[in-house]
């Protein structure tokens, strides 16, 4: 396959080992890849726009992505389009797609008049998340000189036009992914060969529907494609539907969860054999797991047909494409207090005895929804207690003891003496009806002798199978001593908590981001800009609260998630741009991590971790790209001792796949997407 293609496969580099080559000689495979990988799979050849068409110059990697796209639009075929870029974020998707309009539009402006088109024949489509609909079109409009601008119409909200001719008029139309979803019929049986027409001049499917669905659109192209990645989502079924001549997918995170993701963007691209799911698995996946280097390799030579893959550290003849001031990630790790750690040990605590318990009854992928729940509830304990839901913090709460650092939380301690009372109960030792029945407190039920020896011997380790946790003496109770230590909780639980139930509470996190912005504060002097920072997190919850303090502690600033309307982000960030008395934008990591432009923060600080890293990259590039002028320092707040610390070491086992598949880097590959192993992983550190 890859030689009727005419592609050099990039040589595998998963071990670094020495081969033979053709001449008896020893070649290393690692030395032949790094050299082949930074220049050869560039293309070279450039192209650029006459003087006075765009407001601002293409840079060189930009004029060598035009012709790269405009080849790819001549092609034969269906597949005429591509990933463009599977880029970083910033550096310039956005000028290189408007630039390949102009470019279109110039050379039929040239030619003689001909027949002239269909009335439903549009332009170029734009579909993109709502967070940057406004910016797609403010983009279009500022970076064309006026005597060659483009028609632009953003196509949103409950007065668009429904006539799909209004729409053809325009040379490029700007939407979202829910308005194409609403709009264009669910086609789940495609034609890829042939798009037939009914009598609504419309693909094949019912006549109510919307405008979009009815114009041949010349160019169709999907912004943040991986919006599109699971093939049996409503936007993905619907984005393949649509009807255009050409298409492209722009990513900078083409695989977010598994190799599947490609699947997607080969469906939209038409990009045949492998737009059939059959096709894919056979050529693709099965040949990965069979043989992942091979596979691999493999897979390679089949994106670089479509892909133009540039990173921020991609060299030019030797040569950085872009120069960017320094980014300087700092991790900062914060201790808990003793109320919020007792909170979170609790918690911790009751997650691994689930799990346990599901890994015994052997019904651990029956119940992965509920343990990626439990596992919410930690992240979310990390960042401010108020967050987890479904635990009644009057009781759940409890300090733990100075003078008694073994004392369990009273609602695990409840848990440990059902398991004692459970008649179903047996001796993890023995398996039988256990004799002066004990629970360890990791959750095992022995009798007192089959366990002893562990308690007072050299071994000191829970005997139960696959346990192997430390045991000591304190850690062993009997039933008794169970309900005594709840008669304690009693008197005293419900005092304990009403610190966290004050709403004037403030995490260990949140202090954090208080004193870093305190310390930003004084840094800024009034000869020098405004020093502005970016907070991400993931859940809008810690979005209220940080707000809250923020109000408390008159911090002035701008907030950004995905509950608000197209026109209040869109001042928001204006504002947050162009206002130096706002020094601070609260950001939802979901709705700002694609696509917008913050080049007037320098600091960027994330209040939440996520196992895919990609996803945090997205949201430092929004200060870290190009028009950037000031060193980017970004602070990562993680919590000590927690599953935090599990999670930035699984982050980096993440990176492999997406490494493997884009030939960036070879080594044994994970998927990103959580496994039962790595829930194990999160939950118990083994």
């Amino acid at each position: 396959m890859d030689s009727a293609i005419g592609i050099d496969v990039d040589v595998d580099m998963s071990s670094g080992s020495d081969e033979e080559g053709p001449d008896g000689t020893k070649v290393n495979e690692r030395v032949i890849y790094q050299a082949a990988l930074q220049d050869l799979k560039q293309p070279k050849t450039e192209r650029g726009l006459p003087p006075g068409v765009l407001t601002v110059p293409l840079m060189r990697h930009q004029k060598i992505a035009l012709e790269w796209m405009r080849k790819r639009e001549k092609r034969s075929g269906l597949c005429l389009g591509g990933i463009l870029l599977a880029d970083d974020q910033g550096l310039g998707k956005t000028i290189s797609t408007i630039a390949l309009i102009l470019l279109q539009k110039l050379k039929s402006q040239s030619k003689p008049k001909k027949r002239r088109r269909s009335r439903r024949s549009g332009g170029t489509l734009i579909v993109c998340p709502a967070s940057v609909v406004k910016q797609w079109a403010r983009e279009v409009k500022e970076k064309v000189s006026d005597e060659h601008k483009l028609s632009v119409l953003i196509y949103h909200g409950s007065n668009r036009t429904r006539d799909p001719i209004e729409l053809a008029k325009y040379d490029v139309v700007v939407t979202t992914y829910a308005i194409v979803t609403n709009e264009v019929p669910q086609n789940h049986l495609l034609d890829f060969y042939e798009e037939k027409k009914t009598g609504c001049d419309t693909i094949k499917g019912p006549c109510h529907v919307g405008a979009l669905a009815k114009v041949k659109w010349l160019r169709v192209v999907l912004d943040e494609a991986h919006t599109i990645k699971n093939t049996k989502t409503l936007v993905a079924t619907a984005c393949f539907s649509l009807r255009a001549k050409r298409r492209w997918c722009l990513s900078g995170t083409p695989i977010q969860n598994k190799i599947d993701d490609l699947y997607s963007y080969f469906r939209f691209l038409r990009y045949h054999p492998y737009a059939m799911y059959k096709s894919f698995h056979e050529k693709i996946k099965a040949s990965i797991n069979k043989h992942s280097v091979r596979g691999y390799k493999k897979l390679q030579a089949v994106l670089r047909g479509i892909m133009l893959r540039r990173t921020k550290g991609t060299l030019l003849d030797g040569q950085p494409i872009i120069n960017l001031p320094p980014k300087t990630i700092n991790l900062s790790k914060a201790d808990f207090s003793v109320v919020e750690w007792s909170f979170y040990r609790k918690l911790e605590l009751h997650s691994r005895l689930q799990f346990e318990a599901y890994a015994a009854e052997g019904t651990l992928h029956e119940h992965f929804a509920y343990l990626i729940q439990m596992l919410l509830r930690l992240r979310q304990a990390c960042n401010h207690p108020h967050l987890v839901k479904g635990y009644d913090h009057s009781v759940a709460i409890s300090e733990m003891s100075e003078h008694d650092v073994k004392r369990v939380p009273r609602e695990y301690l409840i848990t440990l003496l059902n398991l004692l009372k459970s008649s179903s109960t047996i001796c993890s030792v023995c398996n039988v009806s256990p004799e002066d029945p004990v629970v360890t407190l990791c959750g095992h039920v022995f009798c007192y002798d089959c366990v002893s020896e562990n308690i007072n011997g050299d071994d000191k380790t829970c005997p139960a199978l696959k346990c192997n946790k430390e045991l000591k003496p304190d850690d062993v109770f009997t039933e008794s001593a169970i309900r005594s230590c709840i008669n304690d909780y009693d008197d005293e639980g419900d005092k304990k908590a009403l610190v966290l139930l004050q709403g004037e509470f403030i995490s260990s996190k949140i202090k954090a981001v208080l004193e870093i912005l305190q310390s930003l504060a004084k840094q800024e002097s009034p000869d020098s800009p405004a020093i502005k920072t970016i907070v991400f997190s993931q859940w809008t919850g810690m979005l209220d609260l940080v707000e809250h303090c923020f109000v408390i502690n008159g911090i002035n600033f701008r907030r950004l998630d995905g509950t608000m309307s197209l026109v209040a982000r869109d001042v928001a960030v204006k504002e947050f741009n162009n206002d130096p008395d706002v020094p601070v934008m609260l950001m939802s990591l979901k709705a700002g991590n694609l696509g917008l432009n913050m080049v007037a923060a320098c600091h960027v600080i994330l209040l939440d971790l996520w196992w895919n890293p990609t996803t945090e990259d997205q949201a430092i590039d929004r200060a870290h790209r190009i028009g950037q002028t000031r060193t980017v320092t970004v602070t990562r707040i993680t919590i000590k001792n927690t599953v935090e610390d599990r999670i930035l070491a699984l982050q980096e086992r993440k990176r492999n796949i997406v490494a493997s598949a884009l030939g960036e880097n070879h080594g044994k590959s994970s998927a990103i997407q959580l496994t039962l192993e790595d829930l194990e992983y999160l939950f118990f550190g083994v």
